[in-house]
């Protein structure tokens, strides 16, 4: 009996000894927000409404391919992702927004059309269902003047929208590359869209 007594503490002493200390605890690592770190990266993030950043993004630039950068190319209203305008009539600048939101997988699994108002209220045009690899975007927006626009038929209703339009003020158009357009346009205190190209 004192053999197997013995025994007992030599197992239990060696198993102590091999067993892992107890650590402090720390916080575990948190890799950073990467929807933050691109918004930062573009330089525009104080333009996206707060109730989007959550779950869309700005892209970055870089995301369009050199070809429609130059067909639909930056000026002073802004480039394919943003438009600025006073598209609402009220005298101050409205920012049309071209959001994404990624998915798990890295892939692009929507599209939002957002209005940021100069009076801090914000207007979601459009959603688009996408399933597009990180990499080339196929659609973009781009600023229609004020003035006439022909356009091939509009929102259905009882009254329809004739053509053309009279723009009062700047309008934005989203373009499908090689598709169709949609443009919308401010008309009696809200956005409506027309089909502009197909």
């Amino acid at each position: 009996m004192h053999h197997s007594l013995c025994a007992g503490l030599l197992f239990a002493g060696l198993v102590s000894c091999n067993a892992p200390q107890p650590q402090e605890a720390t916080s575990p690592e948190v890799a950073p927000d990467t929807a933050v770190t691109q918004h930062e990266s573009t330089g525009h993030q104080h333009l996206v409404p707060a109730q989007y950043l959550k779950q869309w993004q700005l892209p970055g630039l870089e995301r369009w391919d050199e070809y429609w950068q130059k067909q639909y190319a930056t000026d002073t209203t802004g480039d394919l992702r943003i438009r600025t305008a006073d598209l609402d009539g009220d005298g101050g600048d409205d920012h049309a927004l071209f959001l994404c939101n990624t998915d798990t997988a890295q892939r692009d699994s929507a599209y939002a059309i957002v209005v940021a108002f100069s009076n801090g209220r914000s207007a979601l045009l459009a959603s688009y269902p996408w399933a597009e690899a990180q990499g080339g975007i196929g659609m973009g927006l781009m600023l229609e003047p004020p003035g006439t626009l022909n356009h091939l038929g509009g929102e259905e209703g009882p009254d329809g929208i004739l053509s053309p339009v009279e723009l009062v003020q700047p309008a934005i158009t989203v373009v499908f590359f090689e598709k169709a357009s949609i443009t919308w346009f401010w008309s009696d205190g809200a956005f409506q869209f027309v089909w502009t190209g197909d």
